[in-house]
């Protein structure tokens, strides 16, 4: 088993002992159902480097190409339905964009001189675009007619999008100059990666009639997949997800 199933796995048993020990505190929870819409933040970063070496003027020429992403707005959606006493089965959907700066550098040799290369250094805009389904399991707790919480978790399927700088190809000129340039290629990456979630969001009904309860929360959730993108000339690992959490608007009925 991988480590996100491992981790998945203990957190859905102290999950479990939880909901187990909370129920006899607490009542049954009265809805059938959930709609949840929200913003927040996902907190976290990952960075992602390679390089790639070729013969140029007889000589060894090295590229390298760097970029990092931190955290990011996210729009957050989920509903669930209660299939037994406080259980649920939900569904969840979030988005996160950023944006960063891509580098290169390396060291490329000179058409005039022998073993004196040139440095050569650059960066380009890039974005990054995370969408994720999330399959969860929960358990409610019903702490008062208007105040409640839902502590759950599940797999989840990630969607990644990035920009890579797919090809860098070095200027020349001025062949004399000890620092150059180069003309960068941005490409578009894609991946799907499975993964996990776990999470607890929070209510406080602020109306209600006989069919609709409607109300305010927030919510914390981690989630996480790993993913492969080709950049320069390998494929570098980079890890989807992160801790995130936002607040929103909360549907009962």
């Amino acid at each position: 088993m991988n480590r996100s199933g491992v981790v998945l796995s203990i957190v859905c048993g102290v999950l479990a002992v939880s909901a187990g020990q909370a129920s006899a505190q607490t009542g049954t929870w009265a809805d059938r159902g959930y709609i949840n819409l929200g913003w927040g933040v996902e907190s976290g970063s990952t960075t992602i480097a390679d390089s790639r070496t070729s013969t140029i003027y007889e000589e060894t020429a090295t590229v390298t190409t760097s970029s990092g992403f931190t955290s990011g707005s996210l729009f957050d959606v989920g509903a669930g339905l209660r299939v037994w006493r406080n259980l649920t089965i939900g569904v969840g959907y979030h988005q996160e964009q950023n944006d960063t700066t891509g580098t290169i550098g390396g060291s490329i040799p000179s058409p005039i001189f022998f073993n004196r290369p040139r440095t050569l250094t650059g960066s380009e805009p890039l974005g990054r675009k995370e969408a994720a389904t999330h399959l969860s399991v929960g358990w409610a707790f019903p702490f008062s007619d208007k105040l409640d919480a839902l502590v759950f978790g599940g797999p989840s399927l990630f969607r990644l999008t990035q920009d890579v700088i797919s090809n860098v190809v070095q200027s020349e000129a001025s062949v004399s100059g000890t620092n150059i340039g180069g003309v960068i290629t941005v490409a578009e990456r894609k991946a799907s990666v499975t993964g996990f979630n776990v999470g607890a969001d929070v209510t406080y009904i602020v109306w209600s009639n006989d069919n609709i309860r409607v109300g305010a929360g927030g919510f914390i959730r981690y989630s996480q997949g790993e993913a492969s993108i080709r950049m320069l000339a390998t494929d570098q690992p980079t890890t989807v997800g992160g801790l995130q959490f936002g607040f929103g608007g909360r549907l009962r009925f």
